[in-house]
């Protein structure tokens, strides 16, 4: 008995060795730099014992002891690589997908930078100072001619659709602070606020009586009030 188990193992043994000489395994080049392959389990070459012509299962009770063994061991060898291989090609998808990941995040900046790139060649050149001087002197209002408001006294000469008496009150306020202007030259910055607030507030009225107001009334009134507060207060409304 011990010597029939003795030879079951022996030859069990071998069959696996057999077995495994399906396997194919990579060998990297001498400069590294070809892809690692997992090896992949292959069917293994298991020889019968005591074989019959036309028979192809084991003649004795021996072998098919051994031919099961030998097919039990190759079984667990192929899972063992099998489980080797899953986790060296789920290592290289990973790598694979932070490789990508990268790729996608040094093709977006490049984008923005050749974006960036593009658009200052196109762009205009930037206006000098003297160009923005002229352009805040062209957007300017038509200053008040001296029939609108006299710079000698401060007298206003306020336009029909102004001289409501909704609007009374304002146009007191702003001729007191137009005669202080007159005489002075200038406005404190409490006086520049007061009289900006006026003219807004009544900027907002007339814009409220828009379908009362006949039109060249309304935009005569709209400029009259635009230039009104850019020569007190050297603003804009």
């Amino acid at each position: 008995m011990n010597r029939w188990y003795r030879t079951a193992c022996i030859m069990a043994v071998s069959a696996m060795m057999l077995a495994q000489t399906g396997i194919a395994h990579y060998q990297p080049s001498e400069t590294g730099s070809e892809p690692y392959e997992p090896a992949v389990p292959v069917a293994p070459t298991v020889n019968t014992y005591g074989y019959y012509p036309g028979y192809r299962g084991a003649s004795t009770a021996a072998g098919s002891a051994l031919n099961g063994m030998a097919n039990a061991i190759s079984a667990m060898g192929n899972y063992n690589l099998s489980t080797s291989a899953a986790a060296v090609n789920m290592t290289q998808a990973r790598r694979n997908d932070i490789a990508n990941h990268q790729i996608y995040t040094d093709a977006y900046f490049q984008m923005r930078a050749a974006n960036r790139a593009y658009r200052a060649a196109e762009a205009p050149p930037r206006p000098t100072a003297e160009q923005l001087a002229r352009l805040a002197r062209d957007g300017a209002p038509k200053p008040l001619s001296p029939g609108e408001l006299d710079s000698i006294s401060g007298r206003i000469n306020w336009p029909t659709a102004l001289q409501q008496e909704a609007f009374a009150a304002e146009r007191a306020e702003l001729e007191k602070l137009s005669a202080t202007q007159a005489t002075h030259g200038t406005l404190t910055a409490a006086e520049q606020v007061a009289a900006r607030k006026m003219i807004e507030s009544m900027f907002t009225d007339l814009k409220s009586q828009i379908s009362e107001i006949p039109p060249q009334e309304y935009v005569a009134s709209r400029n009259f009030l635009r230039s009104l507060i850019y020569a007190t207060t050297q603003s804009q409304l």
